[in-house]
């Protein structure tokens, strides 16, 4: 009994510590984020500066990916991975995985193959977890293929009712010893491709719970060294939606928003300095009178002496938590989001449990925050 609460223990630990260095490697991020999109917001007719500015983003992105990948092995192991359901294109979402590597198969002079032949293409799934699913097929094969090779990617329909995905390279191939465990977490077949080729080695393992997660299968084929691979998913498909429109991409700045006469007013609340900076000037930007607060006690002053009509607020203030700054102030009526570099669960649970009808996980997603704020607001005008 004493060696399993020990081990017991000692993953609890590794758990916590998991969390925490999500945080601390979260919150630099945000202000990159920020300042890029500042940045794409003014040199608008610089190809140059903005294909500087697409890298930054990209990679800063890739960065927050990988974080995500630890936690995501947390929750796979704990059962509690769960998704956002709503009828999704497959050919949407393996366009936009393909736009994110676009640049990397580019520098590698590598020859991209595209066949989209499946006639029903729309499945029920989470298209943010699906687009990881396909990144990281795609992303495995660019990393494995030799300069010059070529990648394709295709979809069929294997029988009535399933979509068939499939993504084939012409790289370093599996051999058949190491194929029952590439889709083990931290396995990239042998510690000198890993070396050769970085990575943890852990998506494969988060592509397959992910799409097991969606009632799919995944599954690997290769020849053998050097004879190339192709990753073969399949999934359940529904009938076409009903189109939606989509709202067209904004870049530059936005008239005023409003609430009735008066101009909508946020209370941003972080003590990363960056991070407020750069969430003032892409929130004002977009049109709200914003206030910043680096402390809970700060943003509590403000809140008594001005009116403001939503809170965005970190969760580790050095006074007092973000979640005692949300219970004072919801007793004022004043909706909340919370923005954290912690994602799990519980943090999630623990900021709703406070008052937070959000919660958001740093680096930000500002298209994302500015959706939830105008969503809040709308509920807010209602009641």
């Amino acid at each position: 009994m004493t060696l399993r609460n020990d081990l017991l223990a000692a993953n609890a630990a590794k758990d916590q510590f998991l969390a925490l260095l999500s945080h601390e490697l979260r919150n630099p991020l945000s202000p990159v984020i920020a300042m890029v999109a500042v940045l794409e917001a003014h040199v608008q007719d610089s190809a140059e500066v903005r294909h500087a500015l697409d890298v930054i983003r990209r990679n800063v992105e890739l960065e927050a990916r990988l974080i995500d990948d630890l936690l995501d092995v947390t929750r796979i192991a704990k059962g509690k991975l769960k998704l956002s359901l709503e009828p999704v294109s497959v050919h949407e979402v393996l366009q936009r995985a393909l736009e994110i590597c676009r640049d990397d198969i580019a520098q590698r002079s590598l020859r991209l193959a595209v066949n989209l032949q499946a006639e029903d293409d729309f499945v029920q799934g989470d298209s943010a977890r699906l687009q990881q699913v396909f990144w990281n097929l795609i992303k495995n094969s660019v990393k494995f293929t030799p300069d010059g090779g070529q990648i394709s990617v295709s979809t069929s329909v294997p029988e009535p009712g399933e979509i068939e995905i499939g993504i084939t390279d012409t790289g370093i191939g599996i051999e058949p010893e190491k194929m029952g465990r590439i889709f083990n977490a931290f396995e990239q077949g042998q510690s000198s491709i890993t070396r050769k080729f970085g990575g943890l080695g852990l998506g494969l393992a988060i592509s397959k719970a992910m799409v097991l997660a969606h009632g799919g299968t995944i599954n690997a084929v290769s020849a053998g060294k050097n004879q190339g691979t192709t990753f073969v998913v399949r999934l359940s498909t529904i009938a076409r939606p009903v189109e939606a429109a989509t709202e067209p991409n904004r870049r530059g700045p936005v008239p005023a928003q409003h609430i009735g006469e008066r101009t909508v007013r946020l209370l941003v609340v972080d003590d990363h300095h960056d991070t407020c900076t750069g969430m003032k000037m892409i929130l004002e930007r977009r049109g709200y009178d914003v206030a910043i607060a680096h402390t809970a006690d700060e943003a509590a002053q403000q809140a008594r002496t001005q009116e403001f009509d939503l809170l965005i607020s970190d969760i580790g203030l050095p006074d007092r938590s973000g979640y005692d700054l949300m219970r004072e102030l919801r007793d004022q009526g004043l909706p909340g989001i919370a923005l954290s570099g912690f994602g799990m669960e519980t943090d999630v649970n623990l900021a709703r449990g406070a008052g937070f009808a959000e919660h958001l996980t740093k680096p930000i997603n500002f298209d994302r925050l500015e959706k939830v704020i105008q969503q809040l607001l709308a509920d807010s005008e209602k009641t």
